[in-house]
């Protein structure tokens, strides 16, 4: 049924976590071949009923399924795998994920910016719907053909709001990378799911404009951690911060107001001034900039060619 579906699973894993690792397959269709990433689960341990292993694979499939979005990675089937293993079949996105583009360091102040409105919009587009993710970090932002963000790996998304219900709930357990949590979720309380989310998106924001994290985690014995909580106590801008622009900076410091109560709601940070004036780039403006990177790659090229050949004829006299 598998293969019938979507064809033959390539060896090569493009992505792994705790849980699963993923994989391409490819389907030959009539109109050309169809790629798919397909997330398999690990096996069922010894000491977990099957009641449970079940519920937490589909726990996840259900709530990526339901959300339908251009800034969420699509989810198409749950199914098991010729070798019997559970896999989740996801659209492919052939960007890579945001993380490896910042280490790779080529983006911009456009770039930073038309990446973050994207995934706030997503994480909009989840909230509401009722859903938290709780792990928004730049790994889990990928790009399809297009540099289109999409936000993907909901294992640790949490409902907090049914459709029928006005009532949010609250999350509770400790989840996600280090550097990406809010300090809430340290405490051992339960903690809102959204505000949670809104404080990670700062986080990816900060990482994009300094090609690394602003602290090891959000705690009071981290150095860089503290040192941004007394500017904050004491109403001054984070030294830390230089490099992002003012307007955009304040909205970076209210995403991460260590009270999450003060802290805006995803609606609140799209409605701001700053995120009003960040302009996506549709179709054409992407194939314009496409275009004009290719331009600057190739008279970059070039000149390191022209450079090449007359360090060439100067050694060569």
């Amino acid at each position: 049924m598998f293969e019938q579906r979507y064809g033959t699973c390539s060896r090569e894993c493009i992505g792994r976590g705790a849980t699963a690792v993923v994989r391409v397959a490819y389907k030959q269709h009539r109109d050309g071949p169809q790629v798919y990433a397909i997330k398999r689960f690990r096996k069922q341990r010894a000491n977990e009923t099957e009641r449970d292993y079940i519920k937490k694979l589909t726990s996840e499939y259900c709530i990526s399924s339901s959300i339908q979005h251009k800034n969420v990675v699509s989810t198409l089937d749950l199914i098991q795998d010729p070798s019997k293993n559970w896999c989740q079949v996801m659209e492919f996105c052939p960007g890579g994920d945001l993380y490896t583009i910042i280490r790779d360091g080529n983006m911009g102040l456009a770039e930073n910016e038309c990446c973050f409105k994207q995934m706030c919009e997503g994480i909009a587009q989840l909230h509401s719907m009722g859903v938290c993710h709780r792990d928004i970090k730049a790994e889990n932002m990928l790009l399809d053909a297009r540099s289109t963000i999409k936000i993907t790996d909901f294992g640790v998304a949490d409902v907090f709001r049914m459709a029928w219900q006005d009532k949010v709930h609250k999350s509770r357990g400790l989840c996600g990378s280090e550097p990406y949590i809010a300090p809430e979720m340290f405490n051992n309380k339960s903690y809102d799911g959204r505000k949670v989310d809104v404080w990670s998106a700062a986080v990816v924001y900060y990482t994009m404009v300094y090609n690394g994290i602003p602290w090891r985690a959000a705690k009071e014995d981290d150095a860089n951690y503290t040192r941004f909580l007394d500017a904050m106590r004491n109403g001054r801008d984070y030294e830390g911060f230089r490099r992002i622009e003012p307007k955009m900076r304040r909205l970076i410091q209210s995403m991460l107001n260590p009270d999450a109560q003060a802290r805006p709601t995803i609606d609140e940070v799209m409605q701001s001034e700053v995120m009003q004036r960040i302009v996506i780039c549709d179709d054409e403006e992407y194939e314009e900039r496409k275009n004009s990177q290719h331009m600057r790659a190739q008279a970059a090229a070039a000149a390191a060619g022209a450079a090449n050949c007359r360090a060439s004829n100067s050694n060569n006299h």
